[in-house]
């Protein structure tokens, strides 16, 4: 089937790529909803059919924006598996985190926000599902902006594999169109083996981010583990995470720096409560000690002072014993001097009663008597 193409709206060349003129011009008649055939992928439209029709459209004519636009031919974004969607949801929840603790950029992440590029062999229009504007981009992100008007800073597709072609878009056509842009990064999310982050060089060309730990250029300090798309950890045990303390919940780190701070200085203080406890219990039982070593002293003393005495009265009984022992042997020596004196007097009383015997007899001898 043949389809003329509508004339292009009016375009201009503005920071090296493409720019169309917003909002495009209405046509003077529109297909009708009669008039286009359900799905419309591999359709030939005009750029302003596809801006009025097929992105956005006027109010009143038929509206499909499933579709992004290559050089006059819609192509239907495909879908992604649940599992690549949760992939990429948390990446897109990380993202919001690290801007909300680094405003530098914004982010879109419907998967219908578009943007032009003007390449070597004719223009196209993408909806990447997740794209980021730096606030120091050329071109600003409007409140007001249904498309936006520069080139997206950094890019990331959720893959598509409902069918070889939208495998293909996304890893191979998709990335050589944004390098031919010069999106910064281009992110490929996949949980299988297609699974790709590429970073812009020098020569325009996209090389791979090598690694577990992939860290962007385009906003600095922003990383993830690849390993943890699948695992998709909470915010909490991300702001655990020395990857991502940087910027998840810092409000939830200060605090819980507080609360570390206020519960080391709470141990510190049951430590001082607990050393100041074994303290007094120390200086308690030195004191006991010392009451004990003192009444031990005082019981030695006395002690001491009993063996003194029964010393003293030991001595004093044997003093006493040799006192009563002299006096024994005084009266003793004093008896015996008496039982002398007597046996002295007995003895002078014998020699004289001998004498006055002897004096007896010879005076009887003189007179002639005989003493016998």
């Amino acid at each position: 089937m043949t389809t003329q193409l509508l004339s292009l709206p009016e375009t201009k060349q503005k920071y090296g790529y493409y720019v169309p003129t917003f909002p495009a011009p209405i046509p003077s008649s529109l297909p009708s909803k009669e008039q286009i055939p359900t799905g419309s992928h591999g359709l030939a439209v005009s750029e302003e059919t596809y801006w009025n029709v097929y992105y956005e459209g006027n109010g009143e004519a038929y509206y499909d924006g499933n579709y992004e636009w290559n050089n006059g031919i819609l192509e239907e974004k495909g879908m992604s598996r649940y599992q690549v969607t949760e992939m990429s949801d948390w990446l897109v929840m990380a993202l919001r985190e690290y801007l909300n603790t680094h405003q530098i950029a914004k982010i879109v992440c419907s998967g219908t926000f578009g943007f032009g590029l003007q390449l070597k062999g004719g223009t196209v229009i993408r909806k990447p599902d997740v794209a980021v504007v730096l606030n120091s981009n050329l071109r600003e992100l409007k409140r007001d902006d249904h498309s936006y008007k520069g080139i997206f800073d950094l890019c990331i597709e959720a893959l598509s594999d409902s069918d070889k072609r939208e495998i293909k878009r996304d890893t191979i056509q998709k990335k050589q169109e944004y390098a031919e842009a010069r999106i910064k990064e281009y992110y490929l999310i996949d949980d299988k083996k297609r699974m790709a982050f590429y970073r812009l060089n020098k020569w325009g060309e996209y090389e791979e981010i090598e690694g577990e730990i992939i860290q962007s250029s385009v906003l600095p300090g922003f990383q993830f583990r690849k390993s943890d798309l699948f695992r998709r950890p909470t915010l909490e045990e991300m702001a655990e995470d020395e990857v991502y303390q940087g910027y998840v919940l810092p409000l939830y780190q200060e605090q819980k720096q507080e609360l570390g701070e206020v519960k080391d200085e709470l141990v510190i203080q049951c430590e001082q409560t607990e050393q100041e406890r074994h303290d007094k219990e120390v200086a308690l039982q030195r004191a006991e000690q010392e009451r004990q070593a003192k009444e031990q002293e005082r019981h030695d003393k006395e002690v001491a002072l009993q063996r003194a005495e029964q010393e003293r009265q030991a001595k004093e009984q044997e003093r006493h014993d040799k006192e009563v022992a002299l006096q024994r042997a005084e009266q003793e020596r004093h008896d015996k001097e008496i039982a002398l004196q007597w046996a002295e007097q007995e003895r002078h009383d014998k020699e004289v009663a001998l004498q006055r015997a002897e004096l007896l007899a010879a005076r009887l001898r003189e007179l002639g008597i005989a003493p016998d």
